[in-house]
């Protein structure tokens, strides 16, 4: 029998422990302020009369969320053959979802260096399949944005500058003459000096998964995930204000969710919290009602993905043992 795998410095679950604790005390920093701000015996009340079957029905479009974009996953790994046992692969995908509460999401590439220890080759190519989902889900977020201003037209001034800046920066990142331009630049700078091949890797693999056939069936299943957990969000919003429209409370969720990942702080808290609770004032919910919705929505969406991925975490580590 092979040793037990030894956890070393450069390995991916360092400090993890201390980057959930910071979470954890981010999370409890955002949930006593919304209850500073508002009335904490009503939210509080509001909160334990939601309806559980309501609560599940939440939880289970946040789950096809997960699986839609485990289908992305996998579709982009045999499209690098970067090839891993479905369980491993598994494993690997929801591990993510506790490395990606870090600024930025940084933390997610450390699925490349999983794959890699799993027996799926370099972990280069695994690399631009991070980088092409976080790419589309701007995408699907946009198109989410976007959809809901034509129905619901009163947030027109608000959105018009987020699609232009995102879908510019999208732009630049997806089209190769811009992106092959910048190389050179990159690969000088202090940051990425001495790696211009690694950059080449990944940008010659991000070209294939960037070309139309490959492009639309992804950005398909992007939105429709990102669309499931928009659903929940009106479903939890109807719940407290029937008069709301489904399409203003998905506009409010992606919303909210560019102004979390825009802030950089590891999982958006405060930031999206703040933002989807003035989206939804602004639809004429009351204060409470609002933070009553707001607090739901992010257990059933955030914090249950940390959820899974600490539970997820087990799995991987085991997985490492073995080999």
């Amino acid at each position: 029998m092979p040793p037990p795998v030894q956890l070393s410095n450069h390995q991916p679950f360092r400090g993890i422990g201390r980057g959930l604790l910071i979470l954890l005390l981010l999370g409890t920093v955002t949930f006593a302020a919304l209850g500073f701000v508002g009335d904490f015996e009503q939210i509080r009340d509001l909160i334990r009369d939601f309806s559980l079957t309501t609560l599940l029905v939440v939880l289970l479009l946040s789950a096809v969320n997960y699986w839609l974009r485990f289908v992305r996953w996998q579709m982009y790994l045999r499209q690098l053959d970067v090839r891993l046992r479905w369980t491993r692969s598994l494993a690997i995908f929801l591990t993510g979802f506790l490395l990606a509460v870090t600024p930025g999401k940084a933390g997610e590439l450390a699925k490349a260096w999983l794959a890699r220890e799993f027996g799926g080759g370099r972990a280069r190519p695994v690399i631009a399949v991070v980088v092409t989902e976080r790419l589309l889900d701007v995408l699907a977020v946009l198109l989410l944005l976007l959809s809901s201003v034509f129905v619901f037209t009163g947030q027109r001034s608000f959105v018009a500058p987020i699609i232009l800046v995102a879908a510019g920066a999208v732009v630049a990142v997806a089209y190769g003459p811009v992106t092959r331009r910048l190389l050179p630049v990159l690969a000088k700078s202090r940051l990425a000096r001495g790696r211009a091949a690694v950059l080449i890797d990944i940008h010659q693999a991000f070209t294939k998964l960037v070309e139309p056939r490959m492009l639309l069936p992804g950005l398909a299943l992007s939105t429709a995930a990102w669309a499931a957990e928009g659903i929940g969000c009106a479903l939890v919003v109807r719940h407290y204000a029937p008069s709301v429209p489904v399409l203003a409370s998905v506009f409010d969720y992606a919303a909210s969710s560019v102004a979390g990942a825009a802030s950089m702080i590891p999982g958006g808290l405060l930031a999206a919290e703040g933002s989807l609770v003035l989206l939804l004032e602004r639809q004429g919910v009351a204060l409470d009602a609002a933070m009553a919705s707001t607090v739901i929505v992010r257990a059933a969406t955030f914090w249950f993905a940390v959820a899974v991925g600490v539970l997820a975490m087990p799995w991987v580590l085991s997985l490492l043992r073995r080999r």
